[in-house]
């Protein structure tokens, strides 16, 4: 007798709680950005050319429907700018 009622309890206090919501996105994390190579058309940037590294950065990232993520971290290395958040 006292199993039934232990478990009537339990499952008397069970329905009072609620339930975790539930679908796609439950428990995903978000993608961690990749960061983005920009040149100019295939050939090499200068160092000086940051501000038009930028234009393209953003073209390319607009294109495919997302937004640059500047950060202190983008550098000018080996003739390419690298934009390390990338589009987000």
């Amino acid at each position: 007798m006292r199993v039934a009622v232990a478990m009537s309890l339990t499952l008397a206090l069970g329905a009072c709680v609620s339930q975790a919501p539930t679908g796609p996105a439950q428990g995903m994390v978000a993608p961690v950005a990749a960061p983005l190579r920009v040149t100019k058309a295939g050939q090499p940037f200068q160092a000086h050319e940051g501000v038009a590294a930028r234009r393209v950065a953003e073209a390319e990232c607009n294109a495919r429907g997302r937004r640059l993520q500047p950060s202190i971290y983008d550098r000018f290395e080996a003739g390419a700018w690298v934009y390390v958040e990338g589009c987000a």
